[in-house]
C-alpha cells in the first residue's frame, strides 16, 4: 500500500518536460455559405444546396479560392473571417 501510494505521488508530481502550446491555423478554415433555401451553387467540384435554415457551412479545403453560383465564378476571399477563421458568404438572390 506504501509503495502504491509513493507511486501515484511521484506520477503526480511530475512537471512536463515543455509547456504545452496553442498554436492556431491561419486562414480560412471554413466557408458559411447564407442565403435563401434552395439556392444551389458549386464549391470545390460538388454542388450544394443550402437548406431550409439558410446556411450551410463547409471546410475550407485551402485549394479553391471562388465559388460558382450559376455561371458566374466569384471568389471567397473578400469576405472577413471571424475569430475562428469562418468566412460567411452571402449568396446573391436567386
Amino acid at each position: 500500500m506504501i509503495l502504491e501510494a509513493i507511486s501515484l505521488v511521484a506520477l503526480l508530481s511530475r512537471r512536463p518536460l515543455a509547456e504545452p502550446f496553442v498554436t492556431c491555423h491561419r486562414g480560412t478554415v471554413s466557408y458559411r455559405f447564407a442565403g435563401s433555401p434552395g439556392t444551389t451553387f458549386r464549391y470545390m467540384g460538388a454542388t450544394y444546396s443550402v437548406p431550409m435554415n439558410g446556411v450551410i457551412e463547409l471546410i475550407g479545403h485551402g485549394g479553391d479560392r471562388a465559388y460558382q453560383i450559376g455561371d458566374r465564378r466569384l471568389p471567397l476571399e473578400p469576405w472577413p473571417a471571424d475569430e475562428f477563421g469562418t468566412r460567411t458568404v452571402p449568396l446573391p438572390e436567386p
